[in-house]
């Protein structure tokens, strides 16, 4: 019977070969965004769960809050946290510090090998950890032991492909004992080998140095474990509870612990709190060291628009299914009359739903590592089909089965219930002949959705323009910043650099400084000026040259540029730094004296610039000042000559840089960025956002119309007859066109008045994230509106036009 059955369905669909077409394409992409989605989201929701006593696991976070209220919540510490918190902590089985640190390695023999870590990966794969970090997370050993591996200065545990990675293929055991050599100077020897993480994780560290090799040596000026005046970036330190210790236990004990240890710092109210191991990797209110963070809201709309997108793709299904089942009339009451009763009836038409869904499955696993490849930019590193994984087919398996039931459920009860006397009758059912609001109502539905991602691409892509494009206060086109590698060991080297480009030809400017007025981070402290009671004003911070002002274009409101110094003498604040000290113009600021947190250096305010946004446009202009300290600089800016506004010669400009790079780094790699790029980095979320949102409208808008050109075909194919009767009493193409076409017209400007409002709402909220924004114009929604209508329209005509240009002879021979 059930073989039959299929047969019947396959039957049945082989006959109906458009509509079976459309509905697999429908489902098919449905399903292919479903599957990518939950390759991401599971990705993502997996991170550090595979971690044994994962509940227990928390880091220590701190919190400051100056006097005027502004907080900021900090994932780092001071380096001597860990080691003075342990004895103090009741309730907890483990505290485990460590330092990310970063290295070029080095296999000493005959033939040394040297491996540089990435300078700018953020975490580096290098810690310096203390024994206990092998408690709180624990690693299969393959050599060594948790115990005493890290107990001892000078040694290193390598994860299994770390330590390939420096010996090749020889056995753990053999790996014991051998040599490495970090930054030329630090000598460790191998005392364990670990099996690598077995799933995503932001803990992935491959080289595990000892933390007591950082109280001697050359570790020490890199790792300095008594200095509790430093929040240090690199800092980090965790804690795992005691079985049935509760968080809010261990909390309450910080207070003392601050009070003792953090309670130096007078302008800032500190605090410590636990922070639980699965909110690390979502959180972006922490500042750590990690540089991506997985967004929840994100990953939700990400199931949402799944969602959306399956349902549209349903709504196509049931919309199709039902406008046919009145061709089906007969042969459904004739199936009643011989005795199948609505349980097989519902059986079989689901058994048709359900071929066409594992097609538009098949068709969707088909498809999954192509769009992977597609959308690469935008989705994280890891995220892989699994065909052999048993978590894919039960996530197949699950979408196969909710697909077949929520597209044809409904109209297999539908089609099931009709009454066989009237379906013999040829009549089918009445309610069939009706204007059928379900069909309209789930096609308003289907064009509400997508009229609302028209409306956010529209408005998405409105505000990056505006960010991309803005007075963001300083010059930005035709620089390239260089970034040599020695930050702290020989800054003579980046002054050579400096003056060596400098006489470059092609080259209009060059600056040695701490980093370009907008970036990721800047150094953050205070600064006061002395004897006029102001108080101290929280501000970020650049250690800058002569030559930073005119290469970046900042303009000074009042006083001069600095003068020529390697240490702090003087100091130029901006506009807001100005006001926040007390001053009413940007001229009453010039001559008094400041002091910074800069080693507490004091030296007169000699300029006043113009504000300028240190950070994206999401965030307000905040107090800035600029001084000359050579030891904390690390880029270098060039500004290149330009033609109007394109480059010259700007590959033999690059060329130059490099070979002038190599005269004084010549084992070094050239690293260079432009920093117009850099500003566009700033909103690489936004951007992710719209290519996901562009992708979304497409598909949603593309289901949607292969909707109505189905509906639309069968609407003509049915009134065939009626066509023809219209044009041989004289009716024009232009009419027949407009007759077919007006009535699918009317569900879309329902659904625009509908969208409107949903999509202003959403789009408002987003548009709050930004301290500079564009409007929510009228036009952008009567430009959606206009172009979903458009859409339609074009999409319904070409079947209406088809329709009203056929023969009517040919079209009254039908019946």
């Amino acid at each position: 019977m059930i073989k039959s059955y299929f047969l019947i369905a396959w039957r049945h669909l082989t006959r109906n070969k458009l509509y079976a077409g459309i509905n697999i394409i429908g489902l098919a992409l449905g399903i292919s965004a479903c599957l990518v989605i939950y390759l991401i989201t599971h990705f993502e929701l997996t991170y550090d769960t595979f971690r044994p006593g994962k509940q227990r696991i928390y880091r220590v976070v701190g919190e400051t809050q100056n006097t005027k209220g502004n907080k900021r919540l900090l994932g780092f510490l001071p380096i001597p946290v860990a080691s003075h918190l342990r004895p103090q902590l009741t309730g907890v089985e483990a505290v485990a510090g460590f330092y990310n640190y970063y290295a070029k390695v080095t296999v000493p023999g005959k033939d040394p090998h040297e491996f540089e870590m990435p300078k700018h990966e953020i975490p580096s794969p290098v810690i310096v950890a203390e024994p206990s970090w092998f408690t709180v997370f624990p690693s299969e050993w393959l050599a060594g032991n948790a115990s005493t591996a890290l107990g001892e200065p000078f040694k290193v545990v390598l994860t299994e492909k770390s330590a390939q990675r420096y010996f090749g293929a020889l056995s753990p055991d053999k790996m014991m004992g051998r040599t490495l050599v970090y930054n030329d100077s630090l000598r460790l020897t191998v005392s364990g080998i670990i099996k690598d993480v077995s799933g995503n994780s932001d803990f992935a560290f491959t080289d595990f140095i000892s933390f007591a090799s950082a109280n001697s040596g050359f570790l020490k000026k890199d790792v300095d474990t008594d200095d509790w005046g430093l929040w240090n970036y690199y800092s980090q330190t965790f804690v795992k509870l005691a079985e049935g210790v509760s968080p809010g236990r261990v909390d309450a004990q910080f207070p003392a612990f601050v009070k003792t240890y953090l309670s130096f710092d007078k302008r800032n109210h500190v605090a410590l709190h636990l922070q639980p191991l699965a909110d690390i990797h979502f959180n972006e209110k922490y500042e750590d060291s990690y540089s991506r963070k997985a967004h929840l809201p994100t990953l939700y709309g990400l199931m949402g628009i799944a969602a959306f997108i399956l349902l549209l793709a349903a709504i196509n299904f049931i919309n199709l299914s039902t406008a046919q089942s009145v061709q089906r009339s007969k042969e459904i009451g004739i199936r009643k009359v011989l005795g199948s009763n609505r349980s097989r009836l519902v059986f079989q038409l689901l058994g048709e739903t359900f071929l066409l869904t594992l097609a538009a499955v098949l068709i969707s696993a088909l498809l999954v590592k192509p769009l992977l490849l597609l959308f690469h930019d935008f989705i994280p590193d890891g995220v892989l089909l699994h065909p052999f994984q048993l978590s894919t087919w039960l996530f197949l398996l699950f979408i196969t089965i909710l697909t077949s039931l929520l597209a044809g459920f409904y109209p297999a009860k539908v089609v099931s219930s009709w009454l066989p006397a009237l379906s013999l009758k040829g009549n089918g059912t009445p309610k069939a002949q009706q204007k059928n609001y379900l069909r309209k109502t789930l096609t308003v539905f289907q064009f509400t959705i997508s009229l609302v991602f028209i409306i956010g691409t529209l408005v998405i892509g409105r505000q990056i323009h505006y960010m991309l494009n803005a007075d963001m206060g300083f010059n930005k086109d035709a620089i390239v910043v260089l970034q040599p590698p020695d930050r702290e060991k020989t800054p003579d080297n980046r002054k050579l650099l400096t003056q060596m480009i400098s006489q470059l030809p092609g080259v209009t400017a060059v600056s040695l400084h701490g980093g370009t007025p907008a970036a990721q981070r800047h150094g953050g402290t205070i600064i006061q000026v002395l004897g006029t009671g102001s108080p101290e004003v929280d501000a970020s911070f650049e250690a800058v040259d002569e030559n930073y002002l005119p290469l970046y274009g900042l303009k000074l409101l009042a006083g001069r540029n600095l003068l020529p110094s390697d240490t702090i003498r003087e100091y130029i604040v901006n506009a807001s730094c100005a006001a926040a000290m007390g001053f009413h113009t940007p001229a009453e600021a010039i001559g008094h004296l400041a002091k910074s947190g800069m080693g507490r250096k004091i030296g007169p305010i000699v300029g006043v610039v113009n504000d300028f946004h240190s950070r994206s446009l999401r965030d307000p202009v905040t107090p800035f000042f600029l001084t000359t300290r050579i030891d904390n600089t690390r880029s270098i800016g060039v500004k290149l000559a330009t033609d109007g506004q394109k480059l010259v010669n700007v590959k033999v400009l690059l060329a130059s840089l490099e070979n002038t790079w190599k005269k004084v780094y010549p084992d070094k790699k050239f690293q260079f960025s432009f920093f117009d790029e850099t500003i566009a980095a700033f909103y690489e979320k936004e951007q992710k956002t719209a290519r996901l949102i562009n992708t979304a409208m497409a598909i949603a808008i593309f289901v949607s119309c292969m909707g109505l050109f189905g509906m639309a075909t069968f609407s003509a194919h049915q009134r065939t007859r009626e066509i023809g009767i219209r044009k041989v009493l004289g009716a024009s193409v232009y009419g027949i066109v407009s007759m077919l076409s007006l009535d699918f017209l009317k569900p879309v400007f329902i659904a625009f008045v509908i969208a409107a409002p949903i999509g202003w709402y959403f789009m408002q909220r987003w548009l709050n994230g930004f301290s500079e924004r564009v409007s929510l114009s009228w036009w952008l929604f009567l430009l959606a509106g206009a172009g979903a209508v458009l859409i339609a329209l074009i999409t319904v005509s070409t079947r209406a036009i088809k329709a009203a240009v056929a023969n009517p002879v040919e079209s009254l021979r039908t019946e």
